[in-house]
């Protein structure tokens, strides 16, 4: 590094950089002294070059020297930055920016280098003598200095000085200087005192009053109140009545500049104080929409409304020529006024969900109005505004969740959809939002064919938009049909494109037209299709789609992805309108045929021969012998490995089967149950319940090949029901297979029950059960589906299932399945008959094994579910007589009142009703909180078999003195909510705010208890508690903060342990904030949500994971509002990715942080695409730290994931096997 060679010095400073890069390289104490003068000197070489290959060497050299010699570091450069040598005073400057960014954050160092830096560049700023470049360079330092160290300036006692200087340079005459000293104020303000705040606050206020003549510091006075609201929101709430008032008053100016400034300060106070601009807000929107429309050079002949406007198309184009920008004034500035209008409103629109039908009488009208502007700048604003309009209401618009019949009905048609689906009244924003959709589209398409690229961009991003918030836009598919002239010649023709991209897309059109030409129904209830006679007008048209489909299909040579989209189109139009197209079926099924062949388009011709077979148009005789072949084609699918043509393969079988059964051979039968034998394995549970199902089948079709099920796939059943994997699907396909085993010969009942019952039999170690229970369960409801279908060996089995429980000689596995196989049958049939099973039952509650007695309990309640009268009274003496049986009877009632129905129970329950919830009662203050839970349970479910009796007795407990009464019953409302029925739903409305004011009960179990309740109502019945939510989420917030007194210190041996008794009321608090912001997203007030999630990420590690995973909720649909909070989640997220671990951790706790790490880097994976440096600088620097830090790996794959999953407001083209509705 003395070298007199240039390059040499140039080559040194690298290799040095390259050694200090490496984890490995120390320095010893006598050599990092002289390196560090080294690379200082070199800070002054004459060439450039190597001046800052020394300042890229300072970065890597402050992490390896010792504290002095970063001290002597930090002192030389501050040297140079007060030299008079420009060039020197510059590479300083960047040189110290370097070293401050290098130096952590709450070390010694950083303290002594606030102390010795910032008088030196106070001084600086102070002397009226320093150069203009200078006084720069120490504002730039300065500034990050105070964004690094801001909290240190405390202990140093240089935050009033600091925050005089700044204040006083917000008067000096360059503009650039000033902005600068805004910045730092920023940056300043995040840390200061109340009191020196205060002081500031008052002399900015006094400047925006003094100022009116001076637009340049007005303009400044401005600026600098929207920074401050920015960096420290909470205190500047408290004055923005006196600030907000002045900034929309000199709006009124006649100075663009001025006014830019000040709409950017009014957004910046939307954003940051929503609570106190709250009564501005109808101004503000006013000013927005004011100075959207201001254009003072240019007369455009805007009148507000263009509804009247009638333009020919010649004019149109003229139109176009004007918006791509050929009218141009260097010196008019009024489009910055526009576009900071068009921002204004967007952030209105981002924040205020409360406001959003409001915004469609206001805002809107102006938006669509304004999609001509000139400027295409403002054009993209003004687009991007109303896209962030449609994503609100895609978010929260609609949400009026009111139930009445209509829905109630409406929800039986539709399969799988869930009570509290939104209803659009006339004034909700959906409703507003359809009204001008012919306005909308009317603007904008005289966009679309605009010259300029990204307008047409963000005007197909709007149209996507429109059309996912409005579920297309179309009210019914017939309104298409009076068109289907016009719309079908050019789908035919672009069927035929040589382009296969518009081919391929247009198949895909022409299977949604052919849906419109003859619309199905599909009525769950009575498993059929609806549909009427085929219009005379269509059929023209069918015939050309028919030939030009079949063009395509035959084609040997077209793209991979045509042949499959037009197969597929061939099968919706086969199955919509087959018996209009008799004669051409003749030709098309043999070409299917061809494609069963083709291991391309295999897969394709399956799904489409499952169309038409399963088609309610297409006539037996017409297909019959084509899928007769097809039959044991598809079946030897079913050794190939491709899993998607496996499903087909079985859903294709199932149905051909179904219709066409009787007439297979039987020959063919044996080699399909040959092909099916490998599918009934656990190994995959998805094609297990499709196989099962195919047997069923062929058993119901041909009862003749029993005898091949039974040798070939009756062994792998009885092996498979070992598992404790079967369920639902699988399970439910399981029993319909046992059930049409026994119906085709009963003769096998008893085998099939030995072969059940064996597996139990199997010796196993004291005190373990042979299988586990989930395996003892399918045992059982195998069983209990033979007797149910063999009436005349049912009493036989069932006695001799209680013989085995009163031998004291048999296994608890064989006692447990035996008790399990009663309960299961008795729940079906009663069990009356057999006058001492009670007796039996009861008395299992006295053995050692835990196990046989909680399977008693369920044998017991499921019986008496079968007979309530018989059995119901018994189990109420017991209770009442002997108290140690207790817990397992009130299990055993709560099956009997968890299976009870109206066709179970009738008024049978009922009779007894009155007597039970008595019973129940006595046991509500046990001392034993899973009896609570229990009698809770009960007594809630027992409300809704009559809930205008009980209720108004629940609700009377309430004022109970008792805390476990208390407790009790909020818990007992929370299963009120679980019930899809509505018929009582006005009963429990009335009632929410009492039941649920418990939250701010004395007992903390009580509390805890309410919350659970609350969770249980937003997640089963929101519409329910929308209306309260005012006064229940202060409740909830509540109970998200820490409390002192609830902690203490619990000592183990030589260990003391900290226990925190409210930790668990804080997780169900955080859990229940969870699912409002799913459910009740609208009636949140999302910047006090988001205040509640910040206190949590301070909070333990659970509670942590359950923000994290909120923050990425609302990432997702409140962006605008987390955005500005990003800042403040950097200390909670860097201390939850530093904290180290003690060297005594155990592998658990290890596992637990290092899952609690990954848990915030995918949060910080989801906040970056919201990250901007400019307005959240410290946010972006944390990023950049992680990023380059260890953990910057995880992170890198977390933000690929967030980045490949489907945006919220995407939606994907889903083509289905059948889809007829």
């Amino acid at each position: 590094m003395g070298s007199e060679d240039n390059d040499f010095r140039f080559m040194a400073l690298n290799d040095l950089i390259t050694e200090l890069q490496s984890p490995a390289f120390s320095l010893e104490e006598s050599t990092e002294k002289k390196v560090v003068d080294k690379v200082l000197l070199l800070m002054k070489d004459k060439n450039g070059e190597v001046q800052n290959q020394a300042v890229k060497c300072l970065g890597s050299l402050v992490k390896k020297v010792q504290e002095n010699q970063l001290q002597q570091i930090v002192d030389n450069l501050c040297a140079f930055v007060s030299q008079d040598k420009e060039d020197l005073r510059e590479i300083a400057s960047i040189g110290l920016k370097t070293v401050i960014v290098q130096v952590p954050i709450n070390s010694v160092v950083a303290v002594n280098v606030c102390k010795r830096l910032v008088p030196r560049l106070l001084t600086q700023l102070e002397n009226t003598n320093s150069s203009y470049d200078a006084q720069m360079d120490s504002l730039d330092i300065l500034s990050e200095v105070l964004l690094r160290f801001g909290n240190i300036f405390a202990t140093i006692g240089l935050q009033k000085q600091t925050a005089n200087t700044l204040f006083a340079l917000l008067s000096h005459s360059r503009p650039a200087l000033r902005k600068r000293a805004t910045t730092a104020i920023g940056h300043l303000v995040a840390h200061m005192p109340d009191d020196i705040f205060e002081d500031l606050l008052k002399k900015i206020l006094n400047g925006l009053e003094t100022s009116k003549n001076s637009p340049d510091r007005l303009r400044t006075y401005i600026q600098v109140t929207g920074t401050i609201s920015r960096s420290n929101a909470p205190r500047f709430g408290k004055f923005l009545a006196g600030v907000a008032p002045s900034v929309i008053k000199y709006t009124d100016l006649d100075d663009d500049e001025l006014r830019e400034n000040a709409l950017q300060a009014l957004e910046a106070f939307v954003l940051r104080c929503p609570s106190e601009i709250t009564p501005y807000i109808d101004t503000i929107i006013d000013l927005g929409l004011k100075f959207l429309r201001y254009d003072p050079n240019y007369d455009d002949g805007d009148d507000e409304d263009d509804e009247d406007e009638e333009m020919d198309s010649d004019n149109e184009g003229d139109e176009d020529e004007d918006d791509d920008g050929e009218y141009s004034d260097d010196d008019d500035m009024s489009w910055k006024v526009r576009r900071t209008s068009a921002k204004l409103l967007a952030a209105i629109i981002g924040t205020r969900q409360d406001l959003l039908g409001q915004l469609y009488s206001t805002i809107a009208p102006t938006l669509i109005n304004r999609f001509k502007e000139r400027e295409e700048t403002v054009r993209l604003e003004i687009l991007q505004t109303f896209i962030t309009l449609l994503r609100q209401t895609n978010t929260y618009g609609g949400a009026e969740y009111e139930i009445d019949a209509t829905l109630e009905s409406l929800h039986k048609k539709r399969k799988g959809s869930r009570p509290g689906t939104p209803i659009e009244t006339d004034q909700s924003p959906k409703v507003l939002l359809r009204g001008q959709v012919p306005r909308l589209t009317k603007n904008l398409a005289k966009q679309m064919s605009s010259k300029s690229v990204q307008t047409r961009v963000f005007g197909y991003i709007l149209l996507k938009e429109l059309v996912t918030v409005l579920k297309g836009g179309l009210e019914t598919n017939y309104m298409l049909f009076k068109h289907l002239d016009q719309l079908c010649p050019p789908v035919i023709s672009a069927i035929q494109d040589k382009f296969y991209k518009i081919s391929s897309e247009a198949l895909v059109c022409c299977m949604e037209l052919i849906k419109v030409v003859r619309h199905m129904d599909f009525d769950e209830d009575a498993q059929r299709y609806s549909y009427e006679a085929l219009d005379p007008e269509a059929k023209p048209y069918i015939l050309q789609i028919y030939n030009v489909i079949l063009q395509r299909v035959s084609t040997a040579d077209a793209d991979q992805e045509v042949k499959e989209r037009s197969i597929l189109c061939l099968g919706v139009l086969l199955s919509r309108v087959g018996d209009e197209l008799k004669a051409e079926l003749a030709t098309c099924l043999p070409l299917l045929l061809e494609k069963l062949q083709n291991e391309l388009t295999r897969l394709m011709a399956v799904k489409t021969l499952s169309q038409i077979v399963e088609s309610p148009v297409c006539a037996e005789a017409d297909i019959k012998e084509p899928i007769l072949q097809a039959v044991p084609e598809v079946a030897s699918l079913l050794r190939k490995s491709n899993r998607p043509l496996k499903v087909a393969s079985l859903h294709f079988l199932d149905v051909a089967i179904r219709r066409f059964g009787k007439v297979l051979s039987v020959q063919t039968y044996d080699e399909l149950l040959n092909d099916l034998k490998p599918l009934i394995t656990e190994e995959d549970l998805h094609l297990l319940p499709l196989g099962l199902t195919s047997v069923v089948s062929i058993l119901h079709a041909n009862p003749s090949s029993v005898n091949i099920v039974k040798q070939g796939i009756l062994p792998l059943v009885f092996k498979l029901i070992r598992s404790p994997l079967i369920q639902g699907q699988a399970l439910d396909s399981l029993l319909a297979l046992f059930a049409a085993l026994v119906r085709t010969n009963d003769k096998e009942f008893s085998v099939l029950v030995s072969s059940l019952v064996e597996p139990a039999s199997v010796p196993s170690p004291e005190g373990q059960l042979a299988l586990s229970k989930q395996a003892f369960s399918t045992i059982a409801q195998c069983i209990a589906i033979l007797c149910l279908n063999s009436q005349k060996n049912l009493e036989m089995t069932v006695a001799e299932f209680v013989r085995k429980i009163e031998d004291p000689r048999t296994t608890d596995s064989l006692k447990y399945l035996s008790l399990i196989t009663l309960g299961e049958i008795g729940r079906r049939v009663s069990l009356d008959n057999h006058g001492t099973l009670h007796t039996s039952i009861l008395a299992m509650f006295n053995v050692h094994s835990e196990e046989v007695r909680s399977a008693a309990a369920f044998a017991i309640g499921n019986v008496s579910a079968g007979n309530v009268t018989v059995y119901v009274p018994i189990i109420i003496q017991e209770i009442q007589k002997d108290p140690k049986k207790r817990y397992l009877l009130l299990h055993a009632l709560k099956e009997v009142i968890t299976r009870y129905t109206q066709k179970q129970g009738g008024q049978e329950l009922e009779a007894h009703a009155s007597q039970i919830w008595t019973l129940l009662f006595d046991n509500c203050e046990s001392q034993e909180e899973g009896t609570r839970n229990v009698v809770a349970e009960c007594l809630g479910k027992l409300t809704l078999t009559n809930p205008y009796k009980f209720l108004p007795e629940l609700q009377a407990r309430l004022r109970s003195d008792s805390p476990q009464i208390r407790g009790t019953v909020v818990s007992a409302f929370k299963y009120t909510f679980t019930d899809n029925a509505r018929s009582y739903d006005e009963l429990l409305r009335p009632l929410i705010v009492e039941f649920l004011s418990l939250m701010k009960d004395k007992d903390l179990n009580v509390r805890r208890l309410s919350l659970s309740t609350l969770d249980s109502a937003a997640h089963n019945k929101p519409y329910l508690i929308r209306d309260v939510l005012g006064q229940l989420l202060p409740l909830l917030y509540q109970e998200t903060n820490i409390v002192e007194e609830l902690i203490h210190i619990v000592e183990m041996g030589p260990f003391k342990h900290r226990v925190d008794d409210g930790l668990e009321i804080r997780k169900s608090a955080f859990e229940c904030m969870y699912t409002l912001l799913e459910k009740c997203r609208d009636r949140v007030e999302i910047f006090a949500f988001i205040d509640r999630i910040l206190v949590g990420l301070v909070d333990q590690p659970d509670i942590k994971m359950l923000c994290h995973l909120t923050l990425v909720r609302l990432s997702i649909v409140s962006p605008t509002a987390v955005a500005q909070r990003l800042d403040d989640m950097v200390e909670p997220l860097h201390a939850t990715l530093s904290f180290k671990m003690k060297p005594t951790a155990v592998k658990q706790e290890l596992e637990k942080n290092q899952e609690l790490v990954r848990s915030a880097l995918r949060a910080i994976a989801f906040l970056s695409k919201l990250a901007d440096a400019t307005v959240t600088p410290k946010f972006a620097h944390f990023l950049n730290e992680v990023r380059a830090g260890p953990n910057a790996y995880d992170l890198n794959q977390y933000i690929a994931e967030s980045e490949s999953r489907d945006d919220l407001y995407n939606s994907n083209l889903k083509l289905e096997s059948m889809d007829l509705s």
